[in-house]
């Protein structure tokens, strides 16, 4: 059971295989796994179909904005190197976006399904996760909204900024700050430093490969100055931790739930499980929906906190209509607390060891 259980599997494409693109494997993708280039497929096709899919668009709109805030840094960087200055001159606006739009093979797998997992997010946040001001009532209001403590009130505040961050509305190619955990910003200032050297070499002519000196170093010195402690989810786990035993309260879970603070309610959830929250929001975004049921059923969940659960989860799971609502309720009665928590235990182990395992057990059950 644990194959199926796993985390590691292809998140985007495991939930897209039911739904082949009518669109052709762009060239040099051969070289990928058969499952990212069809996800690659779906988040960058040929054609210029209008892209209807939401998950899609913001998911476009994460990776576009980060890439090109990380080229505008990296541009400012450079500026040491005239050189360069002057390669690049011919091309003052951003074109490292439109770059991966044409070689998109140059994605990782775990870089899309990062990006992928911001948008559920961010959808969440748009229809689910900031309440208005006529949300909140004196008799039901959340306690942390209206703490005394400083400390506490600071992390709010930052959380709702850092939301505020993700859900602004805006192009591909609007720049949007790479709050990024550190190997997926790594790949981006890594592909974003090709795109532009590529361009720089090409206007150079024979001098071309003395100016990849000048890149690595201002490469170096961008990912010296990265903070990857302000993203929403890092605020959510230090607006937790900064809770203390306040955090165990037995009906939190469900206020943060009924009052709109997706990330709280992940970050809480994380707590009780002894998981990082993005495990956790990974899971509830992007994972199939047993490992939903087992979060919940491990964190005590009722029945009637389950088909809660799923219901807040449909602007980011289409497939969660009624029907397969009731369906998973029905699985989740005959879900053992034993169980969920042996499967809760094998999601803390490492993530390397979980991959590797996931892979023998695939293919031993052949």
């Amino acid at each position: 059971m644990l194959h199926r259980m796993s985390v590691f599997s292809s998140l985007a494409g495991s939930t897209m295989t039911d739904s082949w693109p009518m669109t052709r494997v762009l060239a040099g993708m051969s070289a990928v796994p058969v499952g990212h280039a069809i996800d690659l497929a779906f988040f960058f096709p040929k054609d210029d179909r209008q892209r209807h899919d939401a998950l899609i668009a913001e998911t476009r709109r994460h990776l576009g904005g980060c890439l090109t805030a990380i080229e505008m840094a990296l541009r400012v960087s450079l500026d040491h190197a005239p050189a360069i200055a002057t390669a690049l001159a011919p091309w003052p606006d951003p074109v490292c976006w439109r770059m991966l739009c044409d070689q998109p093979a140059m994605l990782s797998p775990a870089l899309l399904a990062h990006m992928q997992m911001r948008a559920g997010v961010t959808l969440m946040l748009r229809q689910f996760g900031q309440p208005g001001a006529d949300h909140i009532t004196e008799e039901e209001g959340e306690p942390l909204l209206r703490a005394d403590d400083p400390l506490i009130g600071n992390a709010v505040a930052a959380l709702t900024l850092a939301e505020g961050r993700w859900i602004a509305r805006g192009g591909e190619d609007q720049p949007m700050r790479p709050d990024l955990p550190a190997e997926h910003h790594a790949e981006l200032v890594w592909t974003a430093a090709a795109c532009l050297a590529s361009i720089a070499r090409r206007g150079a002519g024979e001098g071309g490969d003395a100016m990849l000196v000048a890149f690595e170093r201002s490469g170096w010195a961008l990912l010296a100055d990265h903070d990857e402690s302000v993203s929403p989810i890092a605020e959510a786990e230090r607006l937790v931790r900064g809770m203390g035993a306040a955090a165990d309260a037995p009906d939190l879970l469900g206020a943060a739930l009924d009052q709109r603070r997706f990330l709280l309610f992940a970050a809480l959830a994380a707590r009780r499980l002894r998981m990082r929250a993005m495990q956790v929001i990974d899971i509830l975004v992007m994972g199939p929906v047993a490992q939903i049921a087992t979060l919940c059923r491990a964190l005590g969940g009722a029945d009637a906190d389950y088909r809660h659960l799923l219901l807040s989860l449909r602007p980011i799971r289409p497939a969660l209509s009624d029907l397969a609502i009731v369906e998973a309720s029905a699985h989740y009665r005959d879900l053992p607390e034993m169980a969920a928590d042996a499967a809760v235990s094998a999601l803390r182990t490492p993530a390397p060891f979980r991959a590797k395992l996931d892979h023998l057990l695939q293919v031993t059950a052949r």
